[in-house]
């Protein structure tokens, strides 16, 4: 049985830096990530998927939309969206928001795809997030050849 969960969030943000307390040398996770990544795990547990069992190979694809800037002139209709965060912040708050929601421990993703598409005069920014795995011993079986 494959099971495939597609859920998004209204917003485009990365994982924040760990910041530190001086006094005592203890981190703590900025407040804006750790509310960003609360709307995400009460995303994926709004649809109803079960947890991924463990051992089970999970593939996580993340696409992001943003729109332009309002400063933009009229005859810019799009452009790349190489502006912060990096990708590679997007997935991490992702992953750890669903770490131990949607698969039991983030060694599982064995497949990771994120796309920050171009961004143009959409209405609204979104993150969405598709997150798909198989059954336990359900992937695809290899088989020896002798030579």
């Amino acid at each position: 049985m494959v099971m495939d969960v597609t859920f998004s969030v209204p917003f485009v943000r990365g994982k924040g830096r760990a910041r530190f307390v001086r006094a005592t040398g203890r981190a703590y996770t900025p407040t804006a990530t750790s509310d960003a990544m609360a709307q995400v795990q009460a995303a994926f547990l709004g649809t109803g998927a079960p947890k991924a069992p463990g051992g089970a190979p999970v593939s996580v694809s993340i696409r992001t939309e943003r729109r332009l800037p309002k400063g933009r002139p009229g005859r810019v209709g799009g452009e790349p969206d190489v502006v912060r965060p990096d990708a590679d912040n997007v997935a991490k708050l992702v992953l750890d928001a669903l770490n131990g929601v949607a698969w039991e421990d983030d060694a599982q993703v064995t497949a990771l795809s994120v796309v920050k598409r171009d961004r143009t005069r959409r209405d609204c920014e979104r993150t969405e997030v598709r997150v798909t795995w198989r059954g336990r011993g359900e992937g695809p079986r290899q088989t020896e050849t002798e030579v």
